[in-house]
């Protein structure tokens, strides 16, 4: 087996048991040409849910921690197209401060499909746009409840932007603004992610990250209908010639119908 085998089993051997982020992983510039992106990904976080009865009253308290599991990959078919798929995996666990049963979860929640199209690249600037869509999982039936239960489309635009501080330090600025569609019950939702990155050594990162949905209220029945604010902490380091560590933290610092989280993320990216 040649090195790029080698580099590709550890890397799945290694990212098999990190807590990863899948978040904002793919930005405004499309992947080179024949070019492919592998992240073994996932995440972990913690919220404190506290329940209320039909009178408002608190009705009981406890923990609701999540793990997800989700590979990302990218390939770009030309300079100008990259697509990609992420089927994400979680396992829940809700547990209960008023001696109620314990409630856990496991599953495939969504299949993501996505294609993005750099329309305009200038020297330090490039605006894509990308259709996506969420197929549904495979776990719907558990409780609480795993697997969206309908199709998500959403359409987003990106807007990238590098810079160099120094002749050392050199950083980018990554802008999306997305139109998620909801195919079921839930409500649609605006998104807005930002992303601030600077190279204080080639070999190193720094990202300060935001991630903003707000729900358009247009939602039916029992379909979901939050906001969510958050923001995120990241370091990220070259350990081989094409893999990169990341390691961060993350807070839900606004929301609305939504347990605050909080958790710890790391993600190892592997091109080739």
């Amino acid at each position: 087996m040649g090195p790029p085998v080698l580099r590709l089993i550890a890397c799945l051997a290694l990212g098999a048991g990190l807590l990863i982020s899948g978040e904002a992983l793919a930005g405004a510039w499309p992947q080179s040409e024949g070019r492919w992106l592998l992240v073994t990904q996932g995440s972990y976080s913690e919220t404190n849910a506290t329940g209320y009865d039909q009178q408002g009253r608190k009705a009981g308290s406890g923990r609701y921690s999540q793990f997800e599991f989700s590979p990302y990959i990218e390939y770009g078919v030309t300079e100008e197209v990259t697509i990609g798929l992420q089927p994400r995996t979680e396992f829940v666990d809700l547990s209960y401060n008023t001696g109620r049963a314990r409630q856990q979860g496991s599953g495939v929640s969504q299949v993501n499909l996505f294609a993005r199209y750099a329309v305009y690249r200038w020297d330090f600037d490039v605006l894509s746009v990308q259709g996506q869509i969420g197929l549904p999982g495979t776990a719907g039936g558990n409780q609480p409840q795993i697997a969206m239960p309908w199709t998500e489309y959403e359409a987003r635009v990106l807007w990238g932007h590098s810079f160099e501080l120094t002749g050392q330090t050199k950083g980018f600025l990554d802008t999306q603004f997305g139109y998620r569609l909801n195919g079921g019950h839930s409500a649609d939702q605006l998104r807005l992610d930002l992303t601030l990155g600077v190279f204080p050594d080639p070999d190193w990162l720094l990202l300060a990250q935001m991630f903003a949905t707000r729900s358009l209220r247009n939602q039916s029945g029992t379909g979901g209908d939050y906001d969510q604010v958050r923001v995120q902490l990241a370091v990220a380091n070259q350990i081989w010639d094409d893999v990169w560590l990341e390691l961060a933290v993350f807070e839900d610092i606004d929301g609305r119908k939504l347990g605050r989280a909080r958790g710890l993320l790391s993600a190892l990216w592997f091109h080739f």
